[in-house]
């Protein structure tokens, strides 16, 4: 007896139903507004810096707060904790907190920041330098979760993977198997095996830096033309495949101009490629605005950081240990 056609049809027209209504699905989910709380240090100033703009572009309703202070570890934010339950005044260590009534930068501790309003979203992160080394997170990583779930029991806790440092930096030039890569396979594996111990998400934006390095737009290469022993005043190196701010002038101590190096930091295309990683991620979105891009960057390299931002993004939502953390 022939199986009658109308099963088989209704599956079929079922199949399409679904994938004619995913998309909308998706953006249904997308979140409206975020209270957003970034604790870390000067990368994630970095990642956060276009987020205000990117989330004003896609008709976002974003509330950031930074509880930041520049090359500060876990370790240090655990200590800092400390001390504020201790009512040491050393606690309040965090100087450049924007009020959320006032506008105006305070001083205040981790305890303060986490209990200034219901935040939605709490992030956290490692000092770039220790991000390879698993053994500088424990006991200090837990003080600052079990924190943020005492002060800020709502909020759920997302993990900001950093990125590698440039191939100029001091760190690769001894000549003992340490690259650029094996940097950010350590970062990108120690982020990971944090995000499976505790089932919080992982915003990855050390993948989309290293997606967008491996393209010939964003690999960098030491101008051959440029003389770095003996640099002409106030002129810079050729840089464009540079995700970091690379070689620049600045002042010195006795104020004179100085020749120097920072392969850490993310210039504006680094900044708008972690911003955009930070948008899909919390906001759970599947697209980015694109009227908007920084004053610097051009609409090209815009739109081609926002594929490597999209692509990291996807990847991270895919991976079993992600899927099973949502």
């Amino acid at each position: 007896m022939t199986p009658s056609p109308q099963p088989r049809r209704f599956v079929r027209h079922l199949f399409l139903a679904v994938a004619i209504l995913l998309p909308f699905t998706l953006s249904a989910a997308e979140r409206q507004s975020l209270k957003l709380l970034a604790i870390g240090n000067s990368f994630s100033e970095d990642a956060t810096a276009f987020l205000p703009a990117i989330a004003q572009a896609g008709g976002k309703d974003l509330t950031l707060g930074r509880a930041s202070i520049g090359g500060c570890s876990l370790e240090r934010h655990a200590r800092h904790l400390a001390e504020a339950r201790a009512g040491d005044e050393n606690g309040r260590a965090y100087h450049n907190f924007i009020d959320l009534k006032t506008g105006q930068k305070r001083s205040v501790t981790i305890i303060e920041a986490l209990e200034a309003t219901d935040w939605d979203i709490v992030t956290i992160q490692q000092v770039s330098h220790l991000s390879f080394r698993p053994e500088t997170y424990h006991p200090y990583v837990d003080q600052l979760i079990a924190a943020i779930r005492q002060h800020a029991p709502s909020a759920e806790i997302v993990i900001h993977e950093v990125w590698a440092y440039r191939e100029d930096h001091p760190f690769f030039q001894k000549d003992d198997g340490f690259t650029p890569q094996k940097m950010y396979s350590q970062v990108r594996d120690t982020y990971r095996a944090l995000a499976a111990e505790t089932g919080f998400r992982l915003i990855p934006v050390g993948d989309a830096f290293n997606l967008a390095r491996q393209t010939p737009r964003w690999t960098y290469t030491p101008d051959p033309a440029f003389d770095f022993n003996h640099p002409p005043a106030n002129q810079l190196p050729e840089q464009r495949g540079s995700l970091n701010v690379g070689w620049r002038w600045r002042k010195n101590k006795d104020d004179q101009p100085e020749f120097g190096l920072d392969a850490i930091h993310s210039n504006i295309a680094g900044r708008y490629l972690g911003a955009s990683v930070w948008y899909l991620t919390l906001f759970e979105a599947d697209t980015l605005p694109t009227d908007y891009a920084p004053d610097g960057l051009s609409a090209e390299d815009a739109a081609d950081l926002r594929r490597h931002a999209l692509a990291a993004v996807q990847a991270e939502l895919t991976r079993p240990q992600a899927v099973a953390s949502r």
